[in-house]
């Protein structure tokens, strides 16, 4: 049985003040990265990390990730 690869995910979250999401005044918002099979498990990995809202999820590509 082959294993699917998993690629890394950049996923940006919201996060909490208290019970809400608190406003971010740069507008930049915290990320986490993950490795993941695609797009929906980084999310729900992201998810279970932070347990806040995840805004975005981005691929990484190979070229992208050696210079970050």
């Amino acid at each position: 049985m082959q294993k699917a690869s998993t690629r890394s995910y950049r996923c940006s979250y919201h996060p909490l003040e208290g019970e809400f999401a608190a406003l971010c005044e740069s507008g930049v918002l915290p990320f986490v990265q993950v490795q993941a099979q695609n797009a929906e498990e980084a999310q729900r990995l992201a998810y279970h990390i932070t347990g806040c809202a995840i805004s975005d999820v981005q691929r990484l590509d190979q070229s992208a990730a050696r210079f970050a």
